[in-house]
């Protein structure tokens, strides 16, 4: 609690630890798995590197759990506790209690990219998802319920990835890690999905849509630039074509009880995007056949939710237009965005933000993120 708030951080990470595939897959399998060094230096399945981020640090031997953050001596120096206990889920639920978050909803970090690519075996793909489900839930088992995790499943086979949301939800997991960018040719509006879609209706089980930059696979800005810009451009963009896909193409109309949330993007880019996406479906789809029967941001506001950061300044705009029952709080812990915030501005810029209500805060901070993830807290 902070402020009088109670809080639920919507999009909080781990950090895994090296050994994890090597305790978690089974025998057959962990020689294709090769995570090595301190701080995951060296990162490899099947050969292939896992992150276009490893193929730049090459012969520097650096590593940045998939960012350029954990070489920096700031982020080594606002970490260091978490740091020193291998950010294990005790130093997790320290670093909570010093920022005031009562509960955290995990993502994960190397699992960002690990098995992330067109061309991996679906096999190899499902036995790492379900090496990596299993930890995470051991994970979260050994918080006293402050900890919940989110699943990875394996995309490449939509019939294996059935059976790892069922498993992960008899695991204790609360919704999906998706990551928007096209895999094995497939958009989110994929026929091919709907199986998922459907199973993670049924289950309670939300999609999690979150990029992440330095993939393998195409995303947005990746043909124009490396780093910095790369960044700038990916998480945003990714995310409204996304949205565009879910709230326009029918999806969420063909599964109205499905939850999503656009995570790790701002939100700044929520209010635009719908009002230009019900803009077309008015004018541009005369005399051309609707996709739905309702504009994009009905879908919207019945099934989605987007997270912000605490310090977004374009919160109050998105209660203005959008409204105040579809956005959570984020701190994208322990990840560079923090650095600078923690712990004391990580979710105390939006405790003590005077542009939104008592009501819409409370809102965001506890109610939104409780409904979306159906947790019984």
């Amino acid at each position: 609690m902070r402020d009088g708030f109670k809080i639920i951080d919507a999009d909080r990470h781990v950090l895994e630890p090296s050994d994890l595939f090597a305790k978690y897959l089974p025998e057959k399998f962990r020689s294709r798995v090769d995570i090595q060094g301190p701080n995951q230096s060296y990162r490899r399945v099947d050969g292939e590197l896992i992150s276009d981020a490893d193929r730049l640090r090459g012969a520097v031997g650096q590593v940045d759990y998939g960012f350029t953050f954990a070489a920096s001596k700031k982020w080594r120096e606002t970490f260091a506790e978490a740091l020193a206990a291998k950010f294990d889920a005790a130093s997790n639920v320290r670093d909570m209690d010093k920022e005031g978050v009562d509960i955290g909803v995990l993502f994960p970090t190397v699992g960002l990219y690990i098995m992330w690519r067109d061309n991996l075996d679906p096999e190899l793909s499902a036995a790492i998802c379900r090496a990596y489900n299993t930890w995470m839930s051991d994970y979260c088992n050994a918080s006293g319920k402050r900890l919940y995790g989110v699943a990875l499943i394996p995309l490449q086979d939509p019939v294996r990835a059935v059976e790892e949301l069922k498993h992960a939800k008899k695991l204790g997991l609360v919704g999906i890690f998706w990551r928007p960018n096209k895999i094995c040719g497939r958009t989110m509006s994929s026929v091919d999905y709907d199986p998922i879609y459907a199973t993670a209706a049924d289950l309670g089980m939300t999609v999690c849509v979150h990029e992440g930059a330095r993939t393998v696979l195409a995303q947005a800005g990746s043909e124009r630039y490396s780093e910095f810009g790369r960044h700038v451009a990916c998480h945003p963009m990714e995310q409204m074509l996304a949205c565009l896909n879910l709230c326009a193409d029918g999806v969420l109309e063909k599964f109205p009880k499905l939850k999503v949330a656009h995570l790790e993007s701002g939100c700044g880019w929520v209010p635009f995007w719908l009002e230009r996406m019900d803009e077309h479906w008015e004018h541009e789809g005369q005399g051309q056949a609707k996709v739905t029967k309702e504009k994009p941001s009905y879908y919207f506001k019945r099934q989605c939710f987007t997270s912000a950061e605490a310090g977004e300044e374009l919160a109050p705009v998105f209660v203005e237009h959008v409204g105040e029952d579809y956005l959570m709080v984020a701190t994208d812990y322990p990840h560079s965005d923090c650095i600078g915030k923690f712990p004391d501005r990580t979710v105390g810029d939006l405790t003590t933000n005077k542009h939104l209500s008592q009501e819409a805060r409370r809102k965001i901070l506890w109610d939104n993120p409780k409904r979306f993830y159906g947790l019984e807290v």
